[in-house]
């Protein structure tokens, strides 16, 4: 009955929709920002990245970037094969397409950050685990063109094993400079983008930790009772700049990481300004 063929609507537009990118787009998000930005605003949040305002100035960070940027090229070539078949495009999908500038507009925003990328490994700002994630990466390449080599050279295949060659170098290049550069803690490369505002409210807190401290087992003034309320409020709005602080595109591991360096090295300053500089 009628019932079926709304099924059977429902079920091909859900085929139709099937795409690698989830769409409609939510607006004021950062797949949004990034793939309706035009081309010259993609390149100035990118490199202005390299600072830790930007959009996403670590190199993982960047990674998921590329990850989205690509998902779009994938989404837009599937347009493309329905369009060249004539089959056109849902208003909303049509929309998108139209909105994010076909495949060139994307492509060229992913070559962009892919050079980025590139550049932030060889000038070293890695992290810890960035580095050891990539010369991991680089050395299996590495082993995995080498038996390839060896493999063409064994067949005598001349041309694939000019090719491997080159590969090769260009791996080994790379390795060579990873190796260079020494890793560099997370927030040395990226403070945290409030880390001024956070400082501020800690110093306030300082000295009513130490009533705190003071008031344990005895009765409290009015007055210090009205300071020692304010504590949470002010702890409160410490979390909410330290939330404000994380990337646009930084996982929770990350972002936690940077937050509790930022931590501990506020502690450990404070404590070695309170015992006269000794540490």
């Amino acid at each position: 009955g009628a019932h079926d063929g709304d099924d059977e609507d429902s079920s091909s537009d859900n085929l139709k929709r099937r795409y690698p990118l989830e769409l409609p787009l939510t607006e004021g998000t950062p797949e949004h920002t990034v793939l309706l930005a035009s081309e010259d605003t993609f390149r100035n949040m990118i490199d202005s990245s390299s600072s830790s305002s930007g959009m996403c100035p670590s190199w993982t960070e960047k990674k998921t970037c590329q990850q989205l940027l690509q998902n779009a090229l994938d989404t837009l070539l599937i347009m493309d094969g329905l369009l060249l078949r004539g089959t056109p495009l849902s208003d909303p999908d049509q929309e998108f397409y139209d909105a994010v500038g076909g495949t060139p507009a994307v492509q060229s925003k992913h070559d962009h950050l892919k050079r980025c990328m590139q550049t932030q490994v060889e000038e070293g700002k890695l992290t810890p685990s960035e580095r050891q994630k990539l010369l991991k990466q680089v050395s299996e390449r590495i082993d995995h063109l080498n038996d390839e080599l060896q493999a063409a050279l064994s067949q005598s295949r001349e041309k694939k094993a000019h090719v491997l060659k080159l590969q090769l170098e260009k791996a080994k290049t790379r390795q060579s400079a990873m190796e260079a550069h020494p890793a560099r803690s997370p927030l040395e490369l990226y403070p945290l983008k409030y880390q001024s505002k956070i400082q501020l409210l800690r110093k306030k807190l300082q000295p009513l930790k130490k009533l705190e401290q003071s008031a344990k087992g005895r009765l409290l003034t009015v007055k210090e009772t009205r300071e020692l309320s304010a504590m949470d409020e002010i702890e409160e709005e410490i979390r909410e700049w330290e939330r404000k602080s994380r990337g646009w595109f930084e996982g929770e591991e990350e972002f936690e990481t940077r937050v509790k360096l930022a931590r501990a090295k506020f502690a450990s300053s404070s404590s070695s300004s309170n015992k006269g500089g000794k540490s």
